[in-house]
């Protein structure tokens, strides 16, 4: 709201004689004969009243004091007001207006007066404001321009900055979180056990089959030693029982000889007489059959040649038997130990060993990684409700930095999976994975840290959609 106040004019009051007194800094007081809202008469009094004086203004009882600026005049006791405020000339006026009007002022238009909120002040120019203010105005062609040129800047400053920014909104898809991940095997404890050498370090190469880590279980340890001793004794009593049967087979003459002497007794007196026919008597044919039936191995009584022979040879087998069943259970337990050993899953470099060799490994523990020799990829997360706007092949473009300077390179999208991000696990979208065109394995890795922040914005070809393709033709 705008507050206009004029100054009502000095020759137009009337001067009235009331009582109201000045009190000056000194403690001197006056009285005031005469007065009006412009100024007052103090009668026999010549000179200038001192500074820091104040007007009192006696109501029903109460003096009403506040200071006031007096100005002289030419006129000797006549003084006229200065730098009245508002609520100066407001409770000033209504007790003049009071006497004029011969009605007594009541203490709420007293209180009113008091406690006006503002100062009024004049809102006019004076001609002296006039005249600089004009002095300061620029011709107005000059203005027309300078509002003209002004207003094209800012429009094109506006158009081209919402322009900007929608264009990008219809040609680019940006994602977040991304970054550059590197395709790392992370190998862990299978049992708890003791780490008892570990045969590689940070940056050596790998191939698939290696053994990375030994591990070492002191209960399987021991059933290996049990196992192995079980062979040993084994193997000791086989050779024992071979050592036996090979004593037995070099006494086969030893054993043979009383059958050859049984018939040589019979059949030498019969081969020296004159016999007129070749059938040999029944005692020479008998102790050829018996000598023919030990050789034939067919002479089984026991304590014979030929039964402890097989006797032994049951041994033997039983034996060998035995020493097979201890190897293949030693094959087992040997099998079980060594699937505590860390082997090499595939060809790649070991980029990290947290265990400490003749350290104790928990289950499921990590004890080491190894990067595949692979190229390492960008990787990014956007709301599934873009799915329709993506696809495997996609263009991209990979911002990052290197060597604290800003790189960018081409890629292509190479897989799409739907999930939550590691960065944001309470949101479902889509994580997409973009690979760098034209850098291998060995230029991902000097440009892509792994986990390092990585820009990823998707190309959508938005001419496509207007130019209109094939479309999909169902079965």
């Amino acid at each position: 709201m705008n507050i206009r106040h004029e100054c009502p004019m000095p020759d137009l009051s009337f001067r009235v004689t009331a009582p109201l007194y000045l009190y000056a800094s000194d403690g001197q007081t006056y009285t005031i004969d005469g007065w009006s809202l412009a100024g007052f008469t103090i009668d026999g009094f010549e000179g200038n009243l001192p500074e820091g004086i104040q007007l009192s203004i006696p109501f029903q009882g109460v003096d009403i004091k506040f200071p006031i600026d007096v100005e002289c005049t030419e006129e000797a006791g006549v003084f006229i007001f200065a730098n009245l405020t508002v609520r100066q000339r407001e409770t000033l006026s209504i007790f003049y207006k009071g006497i004029l009007t011969g009605r007594m002022v009541s203490s709420a238009e007293m209180i009113t007066s008091l406690d006006t909120p503002v100062d009024l002040v004049p809102m006019g120019e004076t001609e002296s404001e006039m005249a600089s203010g004009l002095a300061k105005t620029k011709p107005r062609i000059i203005r027309v321009i300078w509002n003209v040129v002004f207003y094209i800047l800012l429009a094109a400053f506006l158009f081209g900055f919402v322009g900007n920014q929608v264009w990008k909104r219809l040609s680019f898809i940006e994602l977040d979180h991304g970054r550059f991940v590197a395709p790392i095997v992370t190998y862990q404890a299978p049992e708890s056990a003791y780490i008892q050498k570990i045969l590689v370090k940070e940056g050596d190469n790998v191939s698939s089959g290696d053994i990375l880590i030994r591990l070492e279980d002191p209960d399987r340890e021991a059933q290996v030693e049990e196992v192995r001793t079980e062979i040993r004794i084994a193997e000791r009593r086989l050779n024992q029982a071979q050592s036996q049967l090979d004593n037995h087979v070099q006494r086969l003459e030893e054993f043979r000889q009383p059958y050859w002497d049984a018939f040589y007794r019979v059949w030498y007196p019969w081969d020296q007489s004159e016999h007129l026919y070749d059938d040999y008597p029944k005692d020479v044919q008998k102790a050829w059959n018996a000598l023919k039936r030990f050789d034939d191995g067919q002479i089984l009584n026991p304590g014979s040649y030929h039964d402890i022979l097989q006797d032994m040879q049951r041994r033997i087998d039983e034996y060998y038997l035995d020493l097979r069943r201890w190897k293949r259970d030693l094959s087992n337990k040997k099998a079980a130990a060594d699937e505590l050993h860390v082997i090499a899953r595939t060809d790649g470099v070991v980029t990290s060993i947290p265990v400490l060799q003749g350290s104790f490994a928990s289950r499921s523990e990590t004890v080491i990684e190894v990067e595949k020799n692979t190229p390492r990829v960008a990787i990014g997360w956007l709301d599934d409700r873009m799915v329709s706007s993506v696809y495997i092949g996609m263009p991209a473009t990979i911002t990052y930095s290197f060597r604290g300077r800003a790189k960018s390179i081409t890629g292509t999208i190479l897989d799409l999976q739907a999930g939550s991000d590691e960065v944001q696990p309470d949101k479902y979208g889509m994580i997409i994975t973009i690979k760098a065109d034209d850098a291998g394995l060995k230029k991902t890795r000097k440009w892509f840290r792994h986990n390092a922040p990585a820009g990823i914005r998707l190309h959508r070809n938005i001419f496509s959609g207007l130019i209109g393709g094939k479309n999909d033709e169902g079965a």
